[in-house]
């Protein structure tokens, strides 16, 4: 995949770039959004929830991209089906929401089902961790569909 992700995401949602989050990839295909404490504050100087859900919806979609051009569909429409946030902790710090990785085989039955009917659905699960902790502060499970725009 030779696209600058976060130039193609900055562009497509224009809220991520308003929202200073940075877009990178992770360990292949999983995509990690970063964001400094400062632009996501709230009143008690911890981060915004809806900031920490936001990030956490982001590199879950765009991970979810990055498998499907790793697999050469570009025609598959993206939208989430359903989510749950479970915040443990406060995030009190510079932090990140990464993609927990998925099932080999997971990943296969998605791109199968996709490829026979023209949709499928993928579970995907994320973490927000803070620094160079890798303790979870916030847990995300988000069911995405992608259909088939061709």
């Amino acid at each position: 995949m030779n696209e600058d992700i976060q130039a193609y995401i900055y562009e497509h949602i224009p809220i991520v770039e308003k929202n200073q989050f940075t877009i990178e990839r992770d360990e292949a295909p999983y995509i990690r959004v970063k964001a400094h404490l400062a632009d996501h504050v709230n009143h008690r100087k911890t981060a915004f929830g809806g900031s920490i859900s936001t990030s956490l919806i982001l590199c879950s979609w765009a991970s979810v991209r990055s498998i499907l051009k790793a697999r050469g569909i570009d025609d598959g429409g993206i939208v989430i089906q359903t989510q749950r946030v479970d915040f443990s902790k406060p995030v009190t710090g510079d932090f990140s929401a990464r993609v927990v990785p998925l099932r080999e085989e997971t990943v296969n039955r998605f791109i199968a089902m996709l490829e026979k009917f023209g949709k499928g659905r993928l579970k995907v699960e994320a973490r927000v961790t803070q620094g160079s902790d890798t303790a979870s502060l916030a847990h995300f499970i988000g069911e995405f569909v992608v259909i088939r725009e061709s």
